[in-house]
């Protein structure tokens, strides 16, 4: 057979690139798949960080979405560092300076800039236009730019948030490809707060957007310039992400990361026992012994910046009458709570609060005490006459939730309280019978109204503002809303903040507080990661590894 130069060259060059493909491949094999295994994706139907912003979602969105300034999660108090930005500065009182890192890439390749930045906090992002208000009212799942090209709708509650989650945002400015000015309607205390939280601060690509041919296309194959990009969802059971190798922070360690939906908590232990799962979220207190009780698996996870609490509708029966509420917030024994149902694995929050409030956080202030007989005097005072208040809760959404909510059950009882009992599926459903429901609230971001938002005006449990499904609505707390969202005095804002948690949870109780939020993880022993304060679960370059 001969063979020419040329055609030697050909064929070395092809041995080589085929040697140089599978020599990618083995290293690409050297990166684990890791299977995990979450109680809940949150909103069904969509990733976006915009209309599915609940507890569930945190714990696989940071994974794929950045913000321009970062929290550091292995720091207990979750403080702030760059992420996608290098630095940032105020130019004036006004507007903030932020300089982009160069050479990120979105998970479509492109390199994010300034216009992706301006994008992200566009009106078209979040459906503000009255282009795309016009074509949602009308039930149209796109709406025709003013230069005739179509873009995509997205829902109401992502337009609702983007008002009520950036208060005084003005506009976003383009200063070069690597500049941005976040223009303020006035100076704020909360601004870098608030770009450091996943929700209405993730970053995405322009073009991405504006390109999709539908919300819900973009929403289940967003593309942002997390370590991890979305290869496929499976509805309702599994989310599959892979390694975007040209991560600015470095090759993800992980090749194939799948999120699997398993609601039942026996199921989750189950499967990381057997093998089915690697990391299993939500395990409640009881079942810490049996995977300790196994050399191959371990606990890992704590108290998170999340309190769990039980929230009061002041416009249906017997809780329209504060003292009765103020007898709720009596009559329940947190401590045992958190000695007895969680072995002293989280703790009772001193009020409505969290450390991640730093110099703003009201070290002299704890929630009511439990107090059974000022419970029973404070029944009396009322006149209730044993007429039914309803209770729901969620089968266990929460860790440990079912187990808290019977034990809340029967401090109540004890007071006196007539309580209806239920377990549902959506306890905030607002029907004419909804008095005290199972809810959470996070810190997601190191201000005191990060956890107050919902009560205040526009806030989803504000009832003045939100008429049909708001639960409680009090006039001087709604003046101290504002001190919160718009002083620039600290020395203000904390005393705003100190009378607000006298209000809300002492002397016209919308809520009551039961615990700090803790999250626990099984994973088998040789894996090295380490759960964050915030529930996010980080599988970035340098956050997880395999014992050798």
């Amino acid at each position: 057979m001969n063979m020419n130069f040329r055609t030697l060259s050909l064929t070395s060059a092809l041995l080589a690139t085929t040697v140089l493909g599978f020599n990618q491949i083995a290293r690409a094999e050297d990166r684990p798949t890791i299977n995990v295994a979450l109680q809940s994706m949150g909103s069904a139907g969509t990733l976006d960080t915009t209309d599915n912003t609940g507890t569930a979602a945190r714990k696989y969105q940071n994974d794929i979405y950045e913000q321009l300034i970062a929290l550091d999660l292995s720091d207990p108090n979750l403080g702030a560092k760059p992420g996608l930005a290098t630095e940032w500065k105020w130019v004036s009182p006004e507007i903030l300076e932020v300089k982009l890192r160069q050479g990120v890439k979105f998970h479509n390749g492109d390199e994010m800039k300034a216009d992706d930045v301006v994008f992200s906090f566009s009106d078209e992002r979040y459906g503000l236009l009255p282009e795309q208000a016009k074509a949602r009212d009308a039930n149209q799942p796109t709406f025709t730019r003013a230069d005739g090209t179509t873009g995509i709708v997205p829902p109401a509650v992502s337009a609702a948030g983007r008002k009520s989650e950036w208060p005084l945002l003005k506009s976003v400015e383009k200063v070069d490809d690597y500049t941005v000015r976040f223009v303020m309607q006035k100076s704020t205390l909360d601004t870098e707060a608030r770009l450091a939280r996943v929700n209405y601060a993730a970053i995405i690509s322009k073009r991405a957007f504006q390109n999709a041919k539908s919300w819900k296309d973009f929403a289940l194959h967003p593309v942002a310039t997390g370590p991890y990009k979305v290869d496929s969802v499976d509805q309702g059971s599994a989310i599959h992400l892979v390694a975007h190798d040209d991560y600015w922070g470095g090759k993800p360690p992980i090749a194939k990361l799948n999120f699997n939906i398993v609601p039942e908590a026996a199921s989750r232990i189950n499967g990381l026992l057997s093998g089915e799962y690697d990391i299993v979220s939500d395990v409640g207190p009881d079942q810490v012994p049996m995977i300790k009780g196994n050399s191959d698996f371990e606990v890992a996870g704590g108290p998170v910046a999340n309190i769990r609490f039980i929230a009061l509708d002041t416009n249906n029966g017997p809780l329209k009458n504060k003292l009765i509420r103020q007898a709720l917030s009596h009559s329940i024994d947190r401590q045992t709570i958190v000695d007895s149902l969680w072995g002293g694995l989280t703790a009772v929050p001193q009020g409505f609060q969290h450390k991640l409030f730093g110099d703003l956080f009201v070290e002299d202030f704890k929630s009511p005490a439990y107090d059974p007989e000022l419970a029973k005097k404070l029944l009396a005072e009322a006149g209730y006459k044993g007429e039914a208040i309803t209770y729901r809760v969620h089968n266990d959404y929460y860790p440990n939730e079912l187990t808290v909510a019977q034990f809340d059950l029967d401090n109540l009882r004890k007071i006196g309280f007539n309580i209806d009992f239920s377990v549902v599926d959506n306890p905030n459903d607002p029907a004419p019978d909804r008095m005290m429901q199972d809810l959470s609230n996070t810190a997601y971001f190191a201000y005191p109204v990060s956890l107050l938002a919902n009560n205040c005006p526009n806030g989803s449990y504000h009832s003045g503002t939100n008429p049909k499904t708001g639960m409680w609505k009090n006039e001087e707390f709604d003046k101290l809303c504002t001190v919160l969202n718009t002083s620039t005095d600290k020395a203000e804002v904390k005393k705003a903040f100190a009378r607000a948690l006298e209000i809300i949870e002492v002397e016209d109780p919308a809520l009551i507080v039961l615990h700090q939020n803790a999250i626990l993880y099984g994973k088998r022993a040789d894996i090295q990661w380490k759960p964050s304060a915030m529930f996010v679960m980080d599988f970035r370059p340098g956050a997880f590894s395999i014992k050798k």
